[in-house]
């Protein structure tokens, strides 16, 4: 696979880009497959020889700017015929946002025994050739009927593959009310589009004309199959503009992300499909785990874990693989351990950086107090919290919700996991510097609540959570001895006894086993060479 040259397209990059194939969402409940009984009758069917440079055809087109699918004739000449693809151009956009110099450039890219059509063939799966009996792919560039610029509307269609070309024009109409081309063919923008994006959208909409051969969209889940789609773009060698959007909206889910609502996260799951699919055949399988993602029997997470087991041999657990690339998103160094061959997603980083390359810092703490109250993480996304060098006290967090955290800090060349307890509290020695990661590791999300500096009203030692939900945690100015801490129940029964280590200075240490006391009110002593505090602590379960 080739590296990328990410400079050639990124001035592509800002604008919000969307695959229209699954638009409306009946498209992907299209079942029914084309009867060879039934012989194709349109204006393509029966033609002796290939076509040739200058030929005109009127074809099918959809408008997409409505709620349901609106078809229209639009007229386009033939401006490339070769040994795998015909592409045409709509008269219209001829010489005005598409040209003979792009015809060429589109052309080389999807020919060839390393182009994109060979390429996610070998990849992916054959081309189908299941209506017209030519091999060949048809490519049609126009400006596709989407809404752009209407009303505010920011989001524009790139392209889209319509299985009703799949079909005799008979079958379009009285299966699904629709018109067919009754060839394999696949449509690219012009407009917002430019002449450049045509080949990496080529690449993305012929793995959904991949998809079609191979089995129903209806049997697998939307989200798989656009995951998949990104994967024919990286594996032709192209970047996704849409990780730009990943970036400016904080990273989103690569899981299920086709459920949000917001047009622009929409977008952003497009980059978190790319970066999660490139991520797992770099590090899962490769060739094997793409094949068998798509000719998968089973659907959703459990198909993707089991493509995963099936190419290496050994069992997956998504959410761990997923709480691992939420940490190359973030981290992005493959000398790490955390990143990707290929590409680094700061290069993505261009149209408008923020307070580090790629994902943003949530909050830097360079002061104290300093806090960030009750922020919202979604399934599968982080918090990442800078924190300038020379303070003193604790980085605070507390969590609600339902789902699961975990924790990390990471110094720029080490990573460690830090206790979350089972109550999503996590303390941190601010002379520790670095970043705190706070990574929701779940579907469901979780809001947090940091708080940074020293707590106990200036007191020179202070128990925190108290009440405790989860890990203790003792802040306290230290002498870097080594600390005994003990614990009694109600009777003054001894229940534990731990020794913890803190270096000189104001100092922070977790007692986890709090984490696995029973509700109810227990006593502690902490001991540091002559310093000895106690004290009561509330456990509530």
């Amino acid at each position: 696979m080739s590296v990328f040259y990410l400079l050639t397209i990124l001035v592509s990059m800002g604008r919000l880009a969307v695959d229209g194939t699954f638009h409306f969402p009946q498209i992907q409940q299209m079942d029914l497959r084309h009867d060879p009984a039934n012989s194709p009758t349109g204006p393509l069917a029966g033609k002796d020889s290939g076509h040739q440079v200058g030929d005109v055809v009127n074809f099918w087109a959809i408008d997409q700017s409505g709620d349901i699918p609106v078809f229209y004739l639009t007229g386009a000449t033939c401006r490339h015929s070769g040994e795998l693809t015909y592409i045409f151009v709509e008269d219209t956009q001829w010489g005005v946002n598409f040209n003979q110099e792009a015809v060429d450039s589109l052309a080389a890219a999807l020919e060839g025994q390393e182009g994109i059509t060979a390429t996610n063939a070998r990849y992916f799966g054959d081309i189908p050739d299941l209506i017209d009996d030519d091999p060949r792919v048809y490519y049609l560039v126009l400006d596709i009927p989407d809404g752009y610029g209407t009303g505010g509307q920011e989001w524009y269609i790139a392209g889209y593959f319509s299985p009703y070309n799949m079909f005799t024009e008979w079958e379009a109409r009285n299966y699904y009310g629709g018109h067919s081309n009754e060839v394999e063919m696949l449509y690219i923008d012009s407009y917002p589009s430019r002449m450049e994006d045509a080949t990496y959208v080529a690449s993305h909409e012929l793995i959904h004309l991949i998809q079609y051969g191979i089995k129903p969209f209806s049997g697998e889940e939307l989200w798989v199959i656009e995951n998949q789609a990104q994967s024919g773009t990286y594996l032709c060698g192209y970047p996704a503009f849409q990780v730009e959007t990943f970036l400016d909206v904080g990273g989103v889910t690569p899981i299920k992300w086709t459920d949000l609502s917001d047009p622009i996260e929409y977008v952003a799951g497009y980059g978190a499909g790319y970066l999660f699919f490139s991520y797992l055949y770099e590090n899962y399988g490769g060739e094997d785990f793409i094949w068998n993602t798509m000719h998968s029997s089973t659907r959703g997470v459990q198909g993707v874990e089991e493509a995963i087991a099936s190419a290496t041999g050994q069992p997956a657990d998504l959410e761990e693989i997923l709480k691992e690339w939420m940490l190359a998103c973030f981290i992005d160094d493959v000398s790490l351990g955390y990143g990707w061959e290929s590409f680094r997603i700061a290069d993505y980083d261009t149209i408008s950086p923020g307070n580090r390359p790629g994902l943003d810092y949530t909050g830097i703490v360079d002061e104290t107090p300093w806090s960030h109250p009750w922020n919202d993480i979604r399934g599968f996304q982080g918090s990442y919290y800078s924190i300038h060098d020379g303070l003193t006290g604790s980085l605070r967090a507390e969590g609600s919700g339902i789902g699961s955290l975990s924790a990390y800090h990471f110094d720029g060349a080490n990573l460690t996991e830090l206790d979350t307890g089972s109550a999503f509290d996590v303390a941190l020695d601010l002379s520790r510097g670095g970043t705190l990661m706070l990574l929701c590791n779940s579907f469901a999300g979780l809001s947090m609540n940091v708080n940074a500096g020293s707590v106990g009203g200036g007191a020179s030692f202070a128990v925190f959570p108290n009440p405790c939900l989860g890990a203790l945690y003792f802040q306290f100015q230290s002498s870097g001895q080594p600390v005994e801490l003990a614990i009694f129940d109600q009777s003054g029964t001894h229940v534990e006894s731990v020794s913890l280590s803190a270096p000189q200075g104001e100092a922070v240490v977790t007692y986890a086993g709090a984490s696995e006391l029973s509700s109810g009110v227990y006593f502690y002593r902490f001991q540091q060479g002559s310093r000895t505090e106690t004290g009561r602590v509330a456990v509530v379960r």
